[in-house]
């Protein structure tokens, strides 16, 4: 089993100058305090603060508070729906059903999540697959190693994967869905769930607001895309997200802001 940095350590002041840097993300003991105690999620949250820049170390955490309220959500319709008066139909929730509906176990939820943008790393740069993909092969090889159960590792990997997929992933529902749904809602393209279906409710994710800071995630999350694409063009397909972030920076090559397909 591999092992990585301890989280607790080098722990800078976030939103700091330096916060640029892989490695320097600060994890305060109040967030650590939400991330489920299984050593899988503490090795998973060492290797993600080893190798991921702070900006998307702290998006990758809120995607995961993101997603535990959407299960929750997710839950609430679906005893609603069967203690309703009428069985459901496939107009109700979405106007369809899902056609997939595992929901992941707390701590495998948080692998997925806070490693779902770890194929960005320039460790993976050399990997002619997809960050998306790097990453969820990442995760599953983590999951595997700690005996967690084949489907949940597949259900891990499916939502790591299909995470940049409009319109797939959000009909496969379950862990797929609630993970492409936090990362839309951290994005502002999706409304967030309410305050009340994620532990510790508006309170902590006021406090959370001030410990993981945005800084500039799209900026850093565009750019680690898009620097793995110009050194293997096989990382952004043309349909793709990625090839979405090649294109335009290939159109306008000194555009210094958030990339413009961002």
């Amino acid at each position: 089993m591999c092992h990585y940095p301890d989280p607790d350590t080098n722990h800078p002041e976030p939103g700091g100058a330096t916060d640029a840097g892989t490695g320097t993300g600060t994890i305060t003991a109040a967030v650590r305090a939400l991330m489920p105690s299984h050593p899988v999620c503490a090795e998973a949250l060492a290797l993600a603060k080893a190798t991921l820049p702070p900006s998307i170390l702290y998006h990758s955490f809120r995607v995961f508070l993101y997603a535990q309220g959407f299960l929750r959500i997710f839950d609430d319709d679906a005893a609603n729906a069967a203690n309703a008066d009428h069985p459901s139909t496939e107009h109700d929730s979405d106007h369809h059903r899902d056609a997939y509906t595992f929901r992941a176990p707390p701590h495998v939820l948080f692998v997925a999540c806070i490693l779902h943008d770890v194929g960005t790393a320039p460790q993976h740069d050399a990997v002619p697959e997809r960050f998306e993909v790097v990453g969820a092969d990442v995760a599953a090889r983590l999951l595997r190693a700690h005996d967690v159960p084949d489907p949940a590792v597949r259900d891990v990997w499916l939502a790591m994967a299909l995470h940049t997929s409009p319109g797939i992933a959000e009909r496969l529902g379950g862990t797929v869905r609630a993970v492409r749904l936090a990362v839309r809602a951290d994005f502002g393209s999706y409304p967030p769930p309410p305050p009340v279906s994620i532990p510790g409710g508006a309170e902590m994710m006021s406090t959370i607001r001030w410990k993981l800071p945005r800084l500039e995630i799209e900026k850093d999350l565009g750019d680690a895309v898009v620097r793995q694409a110009l050194l293997d063009r096989i990382k952004a397909p043309a349909a793709s997200w990625p090839g979405d972030l090649l294109r335009a920076k290939m159109a306008d090559p000194g555009w210094e802001g958030v990339n413009q397909g961002f």
